[in-house]
């Protein structure tokens, strides 16, 4: 076995002093996580100002209510996975600087270790594993007493502390802390993605998952740093291949995939990645078509349309502007007062794929997307020589958003590499969003399975076999801590498998029941109602109901 603390690489980001903790009442068939604190007083944790509980938050200072929605993050995990061991978060809230939300990582990396009795050990050979998910895997505890994974949260985000996900314009502490938790569970490689380094000569369980579409490599299998660089800045094709992933994309990821099709001239004709806006309609199919045209308003740079355009100008159009000098919606007003039918906005910075357009004006009534500054640059030297630009700007239908043509889930791949953020992400151009994007969207539900979310299905696939349990060996069929049955583990009607779709109706049912009986009796209605939504069928229901009865909950 070889281990190496890597807490300062590790972390990545949205950009033992043994303390009482809580446990989830549904604990018989779940890991359990404990949250450390690691704030000196007065701060963090410990912010003794005063609060008044909010949506189901029942601390009454703001740091309990951040140890509170901290520790319901931690629990919504653990009702989910697996593990004989118990896993510790150290945690603090720091002044993380702007636009950092938070940053984690696992404490150690674990290699080439084998197991305790009955525990498969390492699947593969000469990879690295985040510490909890060896565990897991060991069956034991490989370095007893300390994190297995280090957290930081800003101290000066507009946190909402409430648990029941009504956030409104605040930033959901609970999607952020479930999201940094993941990347410490295994949802993160150990590459260098500027330099194709692997951290210590080896590859990690991530990468064994990391595909390049275009040659059909796995990048655990690329030999050289030069040929895992290029890989992993291959943007749209770097896809995630585990089955568990892969068997989930089609129930969880919509057709339509935001983009800008460049029918004229022959030179440039091709289907390119757009970033799409939050203001404005959506894109859609067949889409809008047009000429392209170089909005100038003759002021400064004069293609940055911050300044008006006489009426007209742009009839008809779909307007060409640089990014920088006024906000998104002002260029989008100025443009559309001027005649224009739609808006691009060419990147400033040699970023691709390019980020979306942000802002909020309802008087916005034409589609606006961001192209890459290249793509930009090409289009404005064909007009400059006088040469039509025809496109349209819309959604293929043909394809998922955020999953290649094959439904292969993307990764998040950048050129230039984006440190923190690139690969170790589900790609930002999937819709439904993920938990698991560079960037936490409000639409999040704090769910981590199928039809919501794809991110427990790469858990399974790095190693979080579910295993009731905690025995070591795989659970085939369905079982719930010491109840098990033949009925098998397999995918429902919403893309689920049987056993997270359970767990999760044991955890909201548990979270409500004053008793056992109360437990028992919202899994039988539950299950009920699953079937005549023919969600799972009347044995997987037997099955669920059967083990509800045996477990101990609450």
């Amino acid at each position: 076995m070889q281990m190496f603390r890597t807490v300062p690489y590790a972390l990545r980001g949205l950009l033992l002093l043994l303390l009482t903790f809580c446990l989830p009442s549904f604990a018989a068939a779940a890991a359990r996580i404990v949250v450390v604190p690691a704030d000196d007083p007065g701060e963090g944790f410990n912010d003794p100002t005063p609060a008044t509980p909010i949506g189901g938050n029942t601390g009454t200072t703001r740091g309990a209510q951040r140890l509170i929605a901290f520790q319901h993050a931690a629990d919504r995990w653990g009702a989910m996975l697996d593990s004989n061991v118990t896993i510790y978060v150290v945690a603090s809230f720091d002044p993380l600087g702007p636009n950092v939300l938070g940053q984690a990582g696992t404490t150690y990396i674990f290699s080439d270790f084998t197991g305790a009795p009955g525990f498969p050990g390492a699947a593969f050979p000469g990879t690295w594993y985040h510490s909890a998910l060896a565990d897991k895997r060991a069956g034991e505890d490989l370095v007893p007493g300390d994190a297995d994974i280090v957290a930081q949260f800003s101290s000066d985000a507009n946190w909402y502390f409430g648990l029941d996900n009504q956030h409104g314009a605040q930033t959901d502490l609970v999607a952020v802390v479930m999201h940094e938790l993941a990347h410490g569970l295994g949802f993160a490689n150990f590459v260098n993605e500027g330099t194709g380094a692997n951290f210590a000569g080896q590859t990690d369980v991530y990468s064994q998952f990391t595909l390049d579409s275009t040659t059909g490599a796995i990048v655990a299998n690329l030999a050289t740093n030069t040929d895992r660089k290029a890989a992993l800045a291959k943007v749209d094709k770097v896809v995630w291949s585990g089955s568990a992933v892969g068997d989930a994309v089609p129930y969880v990821l919509k057709f339509g995939r935001p983009e800008l099709n460049i029918t004229a001239p022959a030179a440039l004709a091709d289907a390119y990645r757009v970033g799409t806006a939050s203001f404005g309609p959506p894109l859609s199919s067949p889409g809008l078509a047009g000429s392209v045209v170089l909005a100038n308003d003759g002021v400064g740079i004069g293609s940055d349309a911050c300044t008006p355009i006489a009426a007209g100008t742009l009839a008809g159009k779909i307007a060409l502007v640089d990014r920088g000098t006024c906000t998104f919606v002002v260029k989008a007003a100025v443009v559309q007062a001027a005649g224009a039918i739609g808006l691009l906005v060419a990147n400033n910075a040699a970023a691709d794929p390019p980020p979306g357009l942000g802002g909020v004006d309802p008087t916005i009534a034409i589609p606006s997307a961001m192209i890459s500054q290249a793509l930009g640059a090409a289009i404005k030297a064909q007009l400059a020589s006088s040469t039509a630009v025809t496109v349209t700007l819309g959604v293929d239908l043909s394809q998922r958003a955020g999953a290649d043509p094959l439904d292969r889930a993307q990764l998040y791949a950048t050129n230039p590499y984006q440190p923190g953020s690139s690969i170790s992400h589900f790609d930002n151009i999937a819709f439904r969003n993920q938990l698991m994007e560079p960037a936490i969207n409000p639409d999040l539900t704090h769910e981590v399975i199928p039809p919501y979310d794809l991110t427990l299905l790469e858990m399974r696939d790095v190693g979080w076999f579910p295993d009731a349990n905690v025995d070591g060996t795989p659970d085939a069929s369905f079982a719930y801590g010491a109840c098990s049955t033949r009925v098998p583990n397999t995918q429902l009607s919403n893309g689920a498998m049987l056993t997270d779709q359970a767990r999760v109706w044991y955890r909201d049912c548990a979270d409500g029941a004053r008793n056992h009986g109360q437990f028992v009796s919202c899994v039988a209605h539950t299950t009920n109602a699953a079937v005549k939504a023919s969600l799972i069928t009347g044995a997987q229901k037997g099955a669920v109901q059967q083990c509800a009865a045996q477990a101990s909950v609450p």
